[in-house]
């Protein structure tokens, strides 16, 4: 579930805007689904920090080398002026489209328990439950927002 998260920065906007798009690579996603996994596909080899900046609009997402994290945790937020510099403040959390699917999932995988188990094998409902909560937690667990951290705190340290 979303996690709320800031961090507090000397930079002036222009200058954070400009190092928060030095630092990662532009993606801008689309509805085609198929665009972040062409995306991935092209930056396989290389372990990135990706998304947009657009106004006081920041997404950013870490990509690991080797490994097929098209939905994984991103930090969602927005950068405003206060008397010291900047702040960046926004929430950790998934793409709208790992949320769908996990809801697909989970409501394909109780339709089964529930055809299961009028079926008349209540072991066998039990077993569509237990994988559709396993599929859930599995789709929506994920370790990138480390990274994300390590990324937000080096843009506070820098001048």
């Amino acid at each position: 579930m979303p996690e709320k998260y800031t961090v507090n920065t000397t930079l002036t906007k222009k200058k954070l805007i400009k190092r928060i798009n030095g630092g990662i690579t532009e993606y801008r996603p689309s509805m085609n689904v198929l665009s972040v996994s062409r995306f991935m596909r092209k930056h396989r080899e290389e372990s990135i920090y990706y998304g947009k900046c657009s106004g006081d609009k920041v997404q950013i997402f870490y990509h690991k080398a080797k490994k097929r994290d098209g939905g994984s945790t991103g930090f969602f937020g927005q950068i405003t002026e206060n008397d010291s510099g900047c702040e960046i403040s926004g929430t950790f959390r998934k793409p709208l489209s790992a949320y769908i699917s996990a809801g697909i999932f989970l409501l394909a995988s109780l339709f089964c328990a529930l055809g299961t188990y009028a079926a008349g094998s209540n072991a066998g409902a039990l077993v569509f439950v237990g994988v559709g909560l396993t599929g859930v937690f599995v789709m929506l667990y994920d370790n990138h927002k480390k990274y994300l951290i390590k990324y937000l705190e080096k843009l506070s340290k820098e001048k």
